[in-house]
């Protein structure tokens, strides 16, 4: 099959040389290094030294196929889609499974669907759940503040309403409508699910809030699983300030916050703080699984949310993996806890068929 080929990675231009930028340096604002580099110009450059970008792939040797496709032209929000190879076959002889939206971490400042390590997790995850996934690459930070990336997120989730209106179509033409193809094709959409990591886990939160209030018919969202979301608060709590975590250090949760929330807001704006949010009091989010890493510096917040949601009456479970921090399933692909991880996502799922 062919793929279509999105490049995730094309510079924004900046208006400057690179040597310009190189004398520049001492305007640099913040800084994350082999990340990100933000000027007081409000001018941005990333860079891939700590994680490289890698293509889709569809080998007949390899358990999972990849395809990309554009979500919305204008926007640039385009997404990975993830297809088992080795499925049940249903009535009509097709392949029907469930269909996991994902948004992906980087503290709504950087990564990608494209990013090797998402890459690798999303292959894994796909195999091992026996579902679509539709992996969102959406607008970054700072030059799209929130809630620009819930925007783009929700947008990915009325694309794959789209397709799920389109099924008995004709046959695809071009090579975004060969990924839709794959998509009308092998997804159940009666068995939807919203699912994201770290940033993702927050837009997953958000996504499922404003999914709750819209008409996404014949989209059926059975479900949100949301893994170690990143958020916070002005108030620093004393297991923040005292743990250390090296996937996600003090200062990182600093730059994070500063870049993407809304100019003039502080961490207690709904976007970084949704505890203390009236809308986890006015309406009950889908099932939510909420997955929590011990050593994670984010823990008491992701506690502190299952238990908000909890007292709100909303149908939440949450699971706490051991002796692991934040993004392992990233950082650390031997562990053992990521077999516990995809475990639980998979027995999520399934009981989820009724």
């Amino acid at each position: 099959m062919d793929t279509i080929s999105v490049d995730p990675d094309t510079p924004r231009p900046v208006g400057k040389t690179a040597s310009h930028l190189l004398r520049e340096a001492s305007k640099v604002d913040e800084e994350l290094e082999g990340f990100i580099r933000v000027y007081r110009d409000g001018s941005v450059e990333r860079f891939s030294d700590c994680v490289s970008n890698v293509p889709t792939s569809n080998k007949p040797d390899e358990a999972v196929a990849s395809r990309d496709v554009v979500i919305d032209a204008e926007t640039h929000v385009w997404a990975r889609i993830y297809l088992p190879r080795s499925t049940s076959v249903d009535d009509d002889g097709r392949r029907k499974l469930p269909v996991v939206i994902y948004f992906h971490g980087g503290g709504f400042v950087m990564g990608s669907p494209a990013w090797s390590i998402y890459h690798a997790f999303m292959c894994k995850l796909a195999s091992e759940i026996k579902s679509v996934i539709i992996s969102v690459g959406y607008r970054l930070a700072p030059e799209h503040r929130l809630p620009v990336a819930y925007d783009d997120c929700f947008s990915a989730v009325e694309w794959v309403r789209q397709q799920a209106a389109r099924v008995g179509q004709a046959k695809a033409e071009t090579l975004n409508e060969a990924g839709e193809s794959w998509v009308r094709s092998y997804c159940d959409f009666s068995r939807c699910f919203l699912a994201g990591d770290s940033a993702g886990g927050n837009i997953a939160h958000h996504v499922a809030l404003r999914a709750t209030k819209s008409d996404v018919r014949p989209l059926h969202i059975r479900g949100a699983i949301i893994i170690q979301p990143f958020f916070g608060g002005e108030k620093c709590s004393k297991w923040e300030c005292e743990t250390s975590d090296p996937c996600l250090p003090q200062k990182w949760l600093d730059v994070f916050w500063k870049l993407s929330l809304p100019v003039g807001a502080n961490r207690d704006n709904f976007a970084c703080n949704p505890i203390n949010s009236s809308k986890l009091r006015d309406v009950l989010l889908p099932p939510v699984l909420l997955c929590i890493s011990e050593r994670d510096v984010l823990r008491e917040r992701n506690l502190e949310y299952f238990e908000t949601l909890q007292r709100a009456g909303n149908n939440v479970k949450h699971i706490i993996f051991k002796d692991v921090g934040h993004a392992f399933q990233l950082f650390q692909p031997q562990s053992p806890r990521i077999q516990e991880l995809t475990k639980t996502i998979r027995e999520f799922i399934n009981g989820s068929k009724n």
